[in-house]
């Protein structure tokens, strides 16, 4: 006897036909004959995304229409893995009518396998603007270096020709001033590669990321800097933890009115962590700035402070699946700690 189609099954199929045809991104129902992708099905999105009318590709090779020859053993292994049933997920250069373009590719088997869905989403628009954005950084901060180091060697010419203490003064600023430009390109840079990291976490040694801060920050060498972290435990890092204490290491000395600033590194073994401290007898972090630091409120861009070093604290630690708490100290100055976690394995 006929069974008559369930009417809920009748329902999803068209709310399944109805996304298929409709969503904004390109997508392939295939199926694995052989072990090569068989086009079965495409939406029209993936038409106008790759040029190929539907009649054109129905039981085509899909890696043939669309895989660039080079990258035929990456396709290879997104079929093995659909094939035993795991998900696709990476951003790969695929040919269309108009060349090759550049998609976020994710593949998602059913039917034990034997069946699957590509959906492609194009970056190339985007990539080019991250590419064009990226050279255009570095081309500002070589440029303001180079406008950096003339406002300096000039402002230091200025103070040896100076006939007056207000002239020496005026001179002293500029020259100041210049040097602020410089670290605020060296902040921006800083910030850019943090955030273009590997998001892989890693053990590191505590005092093997203290001493890299340490050769990294200038001002240091007019500081009395104690370190303390023989005892800690190593920290799950992704590759970029000197640079946030090497924020806090400047920030320490640069703000402290002492002729010779004193700053202490700490570290210390928590629950499942490691806690790291820089102690400094500044004047303290206005109450903003400290609620930025702990995420007690969004960023803004107008929350910059005296320069990005702090978002930089912030962003890194935050990646890394950290936090960041602040204190005012009772004799003067702040304890910044940084929390991170630690490898469940020593």
């Amino acid at each position: 006897m006929h069974q008559q189609p369930h009417p809920e099954q009748d329902l999803d199929a068209q709310r399944f036909a109805h996304l298929f045809e409709h969503v904004q991104d390109a997508i392939v129902d295939f199926e694995l004959v052989d072990d090569e992708p068989v086009v079965r099905a495409v939406n029209d999105a993936f038409v106008d995304l790759f040029g190929y009318e539907p009649s054109a590709v129905r039981g085509e090779s899909l890696n043939s229409l669309i895989v660039p020859s080079w990258l035929a053993g990456e396709s290879d292994r997104f079929d093995e893995r659909t094939a035993s049933g795991k998900q696709n997920h990476a951003v790969v250069d695929r040919r269309t009518d108009e060349g090759v373009k550049t998609v976020l590719y994710r593949g998602v088997p059913y039917d034990d396998g034997d069946r699957g869905f590509a959906i492609y989403t194009d970056l190339t628009d985007e990539i080019r603007q991250e590419r064009q954005l990226a050279v255009l950084n570095r081309v500002l901060r070589h440029n303001l270096r180079t406008e950096v180091n003339v406002l300096t060697g000039h402002a230091e010419e200025l103070v040896e020709a100076a006939d007056s203490p207000e002239q020496v003064a005026a001179a002293e600023t500029i020259h100041d001033s210049a040097l602020t430009l410089s670290r605020l390109g060296d902040e921006a840079r800083d910030v850019e590669q943090a955030l273009d990291a590997d998001p892989t976490l890693d053990p590191i040694e505590i005092e093997a990321a203290v001493e890299a801060a340490r050769e990294a920050v200038e001002l240091v060498d007019r500081a009395n800097l104690a370190v303390d972290v023989d005892d800690a435990p190593r920290a799950l890092s992704g590759g970029h933890l000197d640079r946030a204490l090497a924020s806090l290491l400047d920030n320490a000395v640069r703000h402290s009115d002492a002729a010779t600033p004193v700053v202490t590194v700490s570290a210390r073994e928590t629950d499942g962590g490691v806690a790291i401290t820089v102690i400094d007898d500044g004047p303290g972090l206005p109450d903003r700035e400290r609620r930025l630091l702990t995420g007690e409120l969004d960023l803004t861009p107008l929350d910059h402070g005296n320069g990005l070093g702090l978002w930089l604290v912030r962003w890194i630690v935050t990646a890394y699946g950290g936090a960041v708490e602040c204190a005012d100290r009772p004799e003067g100055g702040s304890a910044i700690t940084i929390l991170l976690n630690s490898p469940a394995d020593p």
